[in-house]
């Protein structure tokens, strides 16, 4: 029995050392690769937003992919300086500058804004999933409309806000006096996830956070994108049977739209299921939030910027209305798209007018 205690005790050591030797070699590759990818993210998301705006473009979906990209921006152009000054500027030993009186406090409106831009777009993900799983099970028939999908996402931005309130209450700065350097720095307050012996304002703030900034959303995206694959199955099997028609062809459109929605909604859960299980063991395990999870903060962060980041990428290959919409709106691709579209319009008049020969 001891040998056995002893064995997989020096396993959970070695495994422990692994998990720290690859946090802290991953941290000095984080910053240039987290500022690369939100150098990339903010330039495309304002690019997303000025395509998405325009006239022809609008549409409740279109709508919430805007209210996205807002959100992703915020979180991005927040996380430059936190990435320049925390991980290139200063090191990890360098506690003096690290945490100063100013980057401190910048560091808790870090963590707030971050925590609530998130909540935002898992719950505008949320709201987009739902739209599109009821349009598409109407067959077209139920569609909201862009004023009310415009206060629905107004609704999910001061909803956050509010749900975010007690941690914005419990984050705070605290001097800590250095003898070895006979100085003070300042570090936020330690944010208390086990909740034994919590005080009740940390427990409302750790249950709201990991219930309606992380688990419910989650669960309801995962639950509307079944249904969604259930409803696309349903009505390809229908589009197949219909052959050619009219009909047809619409619903082969709206396949293209869930289909590129689906691949936005995986992108939230592959980015987000995972802390909000680590978050969830830190809950009911003592010191698990401070000896595993933040080993795997940095990856986290970085799933997180990737999804932020990576939409463009997706309207470009699957959304040809985007990427018509963009080709009009770039100066260098204008003209070259201007003779592809006639040549593709010509070439369809083409197809039709063999067609209605063979008709005939």
């Amino acid at each position: 029995m001891n040998n056995s205690s002893s064995g997989s005790d020096g396993l959970r050591s070695t495994m422990y050392q692994n998990l720290e030797a690859y946090a802290l070699a991953y941290w000095y590759m984080h910053p240039y690769i987290s500022l690369i990818i939100c150098t990339f993210g903010i330039s495309t998301n304002i690019v997303n937003i000025a395509i998405l705006c325009q006239k022809k473009m609008i549409n409740s979906i279109n709508c919430i992919l805007t209210g996205i990209a807002i959100s992703d921006i915020l979180t991005m152009l927040d996380y430059v300086p936190y990435a320049m000054h925390f991980y290139l500027l200063t090191d990890l030993h360098d506690t003096l500058r690290r945490y100063t009186y100013t980057w401190s406090h910048y560091l808790a409106v870090h963590s707030c804004l971050s925590i609530t831009t998130h909540t935002i777009s898992l719950w505008l993900a949320v709201l987009m999933s739902a739209i599109r799983y009821f349009f598409i099970r109407s067959r077209g028939r139920w569609n909201i409309s862009v004023s009310r999908t415009r206060a629905a996402i107004v609704a999910v931005y001061v909803a956050s806000i509010i749900v975010c309130i007690p941690n914005y209450v419990v984050t705070d700065v605290l001097p800590v006096y250095l003898p070895t350097h006979n100085a003070t720095v300042y570090r936020i307050k330690n944010l208390q996830i086990y909740l034994k012996n919590s005080t009740t304002m940390n427990a409302i703030n750790v249950w709201l956070f990991i219930l309606v900034g992380k688990a419910m959303p989650c669960v309801l995206i995962c639950v509307f994108g079944c249904f969604l694959l259930k409803t696309l199955r349903q009505s390809q099997q229908l589009s197949e049977s219909l052959k050619l028609t009219a009909t047809s062809r619409r619903m082969r459109a709206h396949k293209r739209t869930t289909v590129m929605l689906l691949a936005i909604i995986t992108m939230f859960i592959i980015s987000e299921l995972p802390s909000a299980i680590l978050v969830l063991i830190s809950v009911f395990q003592e010191g698990f939030f401070m000896d595993y999870y933040m080993l795997f903060a940095d990856t986290l962060d970085m799933l997180s910027l990737t999804n932020n980041a990576i939409n463009f990428i997706m309207y470009c290959i699957m959304s040809r209305q985007f990427r018509d919409c963009l080709c009009e709106n770039l100066p260098l691709c204008h003209a070259t798209y201007s003779q592809y579209k006639s040549a593709r319009t010509s070439e369809g008049n083409t197809r039709a007018g063999n067609t209605a020969q063979i008709c005939h």
